[in-house]
C-alpha cells in the first residue's frame, strides 16, 4: 500500500498540510488533494504544499487549494514552508530563496525562534489586466487603480479595492457600525468570489478599521471558503488601508479570527514583509 508522509503547520489557524518531494516526486492528483483536505474524510486543511527543488531558488513551492485547485501563492503557506523546511533540517540557512508561481519570494527566519517568520511577498500589483479584474478603464482615476469602485451583487452595492499579491485579492472596508461576527460572509463572499468581473476568481476581504495602526478582518479564500486567516489577505488589506488612507502607519496590524499578523508597506513601488507565528501541529503518515 502507498504511504505518503506528510506534516501540518498553521499560521495564525491557516492549515496546511506539507509533503517534501525533493528526494522523491510527488504525483498527486487533484482529487486526492481535495480528499487529503476535506475535514471530515482526510486529513484536513486549508491547501496543501509540495516542497520541490527549483533550478532558480532554494526551493519550490507548488500550492493547491483545498478543493484541489493550482494557486498561484500563499502568504501564511510559504510561511509555514519555511518552518518545516528549518525544523525538518532540510535546510538551516536563516535566509531562503522560494520559487513560486508569482515569483520569486525572500523568506527571514530568526533561528532563536523559528516560529516568526517573515517573508518579502514583492510589490503589490494594480493594473487591472494583471490582478486580473475585468473593468472600463474609462472609469478609473486617472492612476488606473481600482479603488473605491462600485460593484453591485443582486441590489447591494459594495465599494471594492482591487489588488494582486501574486494572486487576486477584493478588498472592502465596512462601516464602523457593521458587527463584523454578523456579517453573512458565506452570501457575500462567493458571490463576490466568482462574479464575472474576476475572470480567475478572486480572494475577498471585509475591513473595519481597529485604530491608527490595526484592522480587523474577516476573509472568503478562492476556492477554500472562509479561513481564520490568509497572509495575501491580509497583506492586500494592508495595502489598500494605506493606499486610501486609513492608515498612516508603515506597520499594520491585521486581526484575524486566528490571530495577528504584521504588514509592512512604504507605499506604491516598495514591497509588502508579511510577519508572523507559525505552528507545527503534528506529523502522519496517509494511506493511499
Amino acid at each position: 500500500m502507498n504511504i505518503i508522509e506528510f506534516s501540518k503547520f498553521n499560521g495564525q489557524g491557516n492549515d496546511f498540510i506539507i509533503i517534501d518531494c525533493i528526494k522523491n516526486d510527488c504525483n498527486i492528483s487533484r482529487k486526492l488533494i481535495a480528499e487529503m483536505c476535506n475535514r471530515n474524510f482526510g486529513i484536513g486543511a486549508d491547501g496543501l504544499i509540495l516542497i520541490k527543488k527549483s533550478k532558480i531558488a532554494d526551493f519550490k513551492m507548488d500550492y493547491y487549494n483545498q478543493d484541489g485547485s493550482w494557486a498561484e501563492m500563499c502568504g501564511n503557506g510559504i510561511r509555514c514552508m519555511a518552518r518545516f523546511i528549518y525544523d525538518k533540517d532540510v535546510s538551516k540557512k536563516d535566509k531562503l530563496n522560494i520559487e513560486t508561481l508569482a515569483g520569486i519570494k525572500k523568506i527571514s527566519i530568526n533561528p532563536s525562534f523559528a516560529r516568526e517568520i517573515k517573508v518579502d511577498m514583492g510589490v503589490p500589483e494594480f493594473n487591472p489586466d494583471k490582478i486580473p479584474v475585468k473593468i472600463d478603464k474609462n472609469n478609473l482615476g486617472a492612476d488606473g487603480i481600482v479603488k473605491n469602485y462600485s460593484l453591485k451583487v443582486n441590489s447591494r452595492e459594495f465599494l471594492i479595492n482591487c489588488v494582486s499579491m501574486g494572486n487576486p485579492h477584493c478588498v472592502i472596508f465596512l462601516e464602523n457600525d457593521i458587527d463584523m461576527a454578523k456579517i453573512p460572509i458565506e452570501k457575500w463572499g462567493p458571490e463576490i468570489e466568482t462574479n464575472p468581473m474576476f475572470p480567475k476568481k478572486t480572494n475577498v476581504e471585509f475591513i473595519k478599521i481597529k485604530n491608527e495602526t490595526e484592522l480587523l478582518m474577516r476573509v472568503w479564500e478562492r476556492g477554500v471558503g472562509e479561513t481564520l486567516a490568509c497572509g495575501t489577505g491580509a497583506c492586500a488589506a494592508g495595502v489598500c488601508s494605506v493606499l486610501l488612507e486609513k492608515i498612516k502607519s508603515s506597520k499594520i496590524v491585521v486581526n484575524l479570527p486566528g490571530g495577528r499578523l504584521n504588514i509592512y508597506w512604504k507605499g506604491v513601488g516598495n514591497s509588502v514583509n508579511l510577519e508572523g507565528k507559525v505552528n507545527h501541529v503534528f506529523d502522519g503518515r496517509y494511506n493511499l
